[in-house]
């Protein structure tokens, strides 16, 4: 049964961690939808006078979810070992955003999703709860998930445009929602 448009407890988690599981695979469907089928060339292009391409927002979408892995899993963030990582988060681009193809960058966020849905299952529901720092204001852990899903949508939305109306050859009749 496909359940990505149930949001709900997901088997295996805690009640609320489950709930954020299917906000996660929600998200992460509708960015997966957006860049489908994309060719290297549109992956790497940033269009007009925009910054970042579609491949720069893929990787920094990885890396971000890295990042609160760091955070929330292990209580750290990126050591000198993941400066790709790193540069990624800071849409500083460099290796690892340019050449690669569609099913490369999939990967990587199926593989970096994995490491989330891992750590999530070794967390009760209380765990969310856990004060952190964000940006250093009061937040708790849930915040930095929930922050994250935030991110990905505004970064769908930002392929979907780029796709859609700003990269050469757009397709203003791409429909992202549809398989």
């Amino acid at each position: 049964m496909n359940d990505t448009f149930v949001i709900g407890e997901r088997g295996g988690y805690p009640p609320r961690i489950g709930l954020l599981v299917s906000e996660l695979a929600t998200s992460r469907h509708y960015l997966l939808r957006a860049s489908r089928e994309l060719p290297m060339a549109a992956l790497d292009a940033a269009p007009g006078a925009a910054k970042n391409s579609i491949g720069a927002i893929l990787a920094h979408l990885n890396a971000a979810e890295n990042m609160f892995q760091r955070i929330l899993f292990e209580d750290r963030r990126f050591n000198d070992a993941e400066e790709a990582l790193k540069r990624a988060f800071a849409f500083e681009g460099g290796e690892g955003t340019h050449g690669r193809d569609i099913a490369s960058y999939h990967d990587e966020l199926r593989r970096t999703r994995e490491g989330t849905l891992d750590g999530l299952r070794k967390h009760d529901d209380a765990w969310l709860d856990a004060p952190k720092t964000f940006m250093k204001q009061p937040s708790n852990v849930f915040y930095y998930w929930y922050h994250y899903i935030l991110d990905e949508a505004r970064h769908t939305g930002q392929v979907i445009l780029i796709r859609k109306h700003l990269m050469a050859g757009a397709d203003p009749e791409f429909e992202p929602y549809t398989p």
